[in-house]
């Protein structure tokens, strides 16, 4: 039996997104006129498709305090969040991480690969199906070359790296000092 794959390009309204599946592309320009394309990951999730620059995950070499304590989660949440314009920003749901809530943030080992490789904590988190295919693994930057990336999730047996997948899409870590990609999720 042969099967078909078509692509639909129509206008979009974050307010009254109506179906979306996964895969389904979303082409946004932001308000420093860079244009970024965003892709559902899973039902409610929408992530970069590529990267959006680089930046470290903390000024110094720890990833004490994980994910909430890094910088990473204060540059998301205070500058990144500033380049997106207002429809997509009133359609963002926050997320919660224990008590604290970001409407920005990296995606956890066990929500790219499925499971802990490297990482530590991401309790309750499950494989996004975007991810489920390796290939949407690899992430290319403003030219075209597969890049590094990082992940939410800090190095288990380390105190200074977190977790990130590297150019090939296969799971590694790198110092927290380090600039790295930069690919970040949310909900809407």
């Amino acid at each position: 039996m042969a099967t078909i794959t078509t692509k639909e390009t129509r206008m979009f309204d974050w307010r009254n997104p109506g179906v979306l599946k996964v895969g389904d592309e979303i082409t946004e320009t932001l308000e420093d006129g860079r244009e970024v394309v965003f892709v559902v990951m899973d039902y409610g999730v929408i992530g970069l498709k590529g990267l959006l620059g680089w930046h470290q995950m903390n000024k110094t070499w720890t990833n004490k305090g994980g994910w909430l304590a890094s910088d990473m989660r204060r540059y998301l949440n205070e500058e990144v969040i500033e380049l997106l314009p207002d429809d997509l920003l009133a359609a963002i749901k926050p997320r919660k991480f224990g008590d604290e809530e970001d409407r920005l943030w990296l995606f956890s080992e066990v929500e790219i690969f499925g499971e802990r490789i490297w990482g530590a904590g991401d309790e309750g988190d499950k494989q996004l199906e975007y991810f489920k295919n390796p290939i949407n693994r690899v992430k290319f930057d403003e030219d075209g070359d597969a890049k590094w990336w990082w992940e939410r999730s800090p190095r288990a047996s380390n105190s200074s790296s977190f977790c990130h997948v590297n150019g090939n899409g296969n799971a590694n870590y790198y110092g927290a000092r380090n600039s790295d990609g930069v690919c970040f999720g949310f909900y809407i």
